[in-house]
């Protein structure tokens, strides 16, 4: 990764979050049991149902192991990787003073996808809008992680609102393991139909790093109700993925990507307070990457074959449930 990469992330390392209510009912009962301005931490924890893919999608311009350059259509490759899967999710939120606060969170998935990985490929370059070999791949294995860490601050704070700027770090690890259950030729083309053995046929990572700038706002309805919602912009999304077709000749094909981009995010959640120290939330939120760079693709052992422009997008929808407690 490049110098100025870890220096940026070095200076993000903490980011810009709508906290969940917690935090700000934290704050609240900090000024009324300690004196304004008394630190807090609280700890929620729970479940969440996440819905989308993260696809990636390859064609021209290429360019071959002799630095040859080669125009054409895009895409003429795409795979579409499911992410509809069930996560458990720990906050961890410290309230500094009256005006900063900060989280740190964590998720990992508990369930596998049960959608279908999807590989289309556009082989016909006379006609690239046909679709010439379609294969669906089961998920035989996954893992997800996902952590955010961010510091936020009240610029301005009422008794019904409160507006926050800040700045954070997300980062998403995404590891599949797929097995083919059928590959065929749509446009009719020979030597493409094949029904899966059982054998694992791909496997891909990929790894989204995005540090962001965000507002929002505390909307507190009644002592024991409190709405949050922010929104946040990240200019630098670094993303990188290596597929790797195991069963190709010569010991496999590896593709590896190293792209950026941006994305951006939507929070909103509620909170109702049981008593001044447990609380419940449930919460929505919706993440939209898009990125650009190289794949570099080899065979076997390290056999070069070139350098492809390559594309990737997520699109994440997700609604929680947790429950919090105040120290």
């Amino acid at each position: 990764m490049r110098d100025w990469k870890i220096s940026w992330f070095g200076c993000c390392v903490l980011g810009m979050t709508l906290l969940p209510t917690i935090a700000l009912a934290a704050d609240n009962a900090a000024e009324l049991s300690a004196g304004p301005g008394a630190p807090t931490f609280s700890l929620s924890a729970g479940a969440e149902l996440m819905a989308g893919e993260t696809l990636y999608r390859i064609g021209y311009p290429a360019v071959d192991t002799k630095g040859v350059r080669y125009d054409g259509y895009f895409p003429f490759s795409e795979l579409e990787w499911p992410l509809d899967v069930w996560l458990v999710r720990v906050d961890g939120t410290a309230v500094f003073s009256d005006r900063w606060r900060g989280r740190v969170g964590i998720k990992k998935n508990i369930s596998t996808p049960d959608d279908e990985m999807i590989d289309s490929d556009w082989l016909t370059p006379t006609n690239p809008a046909l679709l010439d070999v379609y294969s669906e791949f089961s998920i035989s294995s996954f893992d997800a992680l996902i952590l955010d860490a961010d510091i936020e601050w009240l610029f301005l704070r009422h008794q019904a609102v409160s507006l926050f700027v800040g700045a954070g770090i997300v980062y998403q690890n995404f590891d599949y393991e797929s097995k083919l259950i059928y590959q065929y030729s749509p446009s009719g083309l020979d030597g493409f139909d094949f029904v899966g053995d059982g054998r694992v046929g791909i496997t891909y990572e990929m790894t989204y790093s995005m540090p962001y700038l965000a507002i929002g706002a505390d909307l507190h309805l009644l002592p024991e109700l409190a709405v949050s919602t922010r929104f946040a912009y990240s200019p630098i999304v670094q993303a990188e993925d290596t597929d790797h077709h195991l069963l190709r000749e010569y010991g496999g094909k590896t593709s590896t990507g190293d792209m950026e981009g941006t994305a951006w995010m939507v929070d909103l959640s509620g909170s109702y307070y049981i008593t001044p120290a447990l609380s419940v939330t449930a919460g929505f939120q919706y993440l939209q990457i898009e990125v650009d760079g190289d794949q570099y693709q080899t065979y076997g052992i390290g056999i070069p074959i070139g350098t492809f422009y390559q594309e990737a997008e997520s699109t994440q929808t997700s609604a929680y449930l947790s429950v919090g407690y105040r120290f």
